[in-house]
């Protein structure tokens, strides 16, 4: 019996969907913790997103340098709870997309322009850096 438990709880799709989970629900507590901070009415600016996903960024930096490619298959494992599950629950790409969608129908080109590109570079930057923290390496 034990060892069905632990073969369902340490299965790929399980890993995946509860750290998914717990990635979507990080995401939601998040934004509304940085929303709390913005001024009421504060829509000029996805502030929330935009945090989300640099933050989202750093974290899979510092997972993907821990777990991605160690040799121990049992890390592996890891990768897949924190990097694919909850990065991926939490991170929000797809309301990335709506939310520069939205700002261009609100004839906002130039803050839509700085959102992408403002994200993409920043969540460059944070993975870059946390994976060179991560792995100790000078180069």
């Amino acid at each position: 019996m034990l060892d069905r438990f632990l073969a369902f709880a340490t299965h790929p799709a399980t890993l995946i969907a509860v750290g998914g989970g717990v990635g979507a629900n990080a995401r939601y507590w998040f934004g509304k913790l940085v929303a709390s901070y913005l001024p009421p009415g504060a829509v000029a600016f996805p502030w929330a997103t935009f945090a989300i996903n640099v933050s989202g960024s750093v974290v899979l930096g510092f997972v993907a340098s821990a777990f991605l490619n160690h040799p121990d298959e049992s890390r592996k494992s890891w990768y897949l709870l924190l990097g694919t599950g909850f990065c991926g629950g939490f991170t929000t790409f797809s309301t990335f997309s709506l939310e520069t969608l939205q700002l261009m129908r609100a004839e906002r080109p130039g803050t839509a322009a700085a959102y992408v590109f403002g994200s993409v570079a920043a969540g460059l930057l944070g993975v870059w850096l946390a994976t060179k923290l991560g792995s100790g390496s000078s180069e």
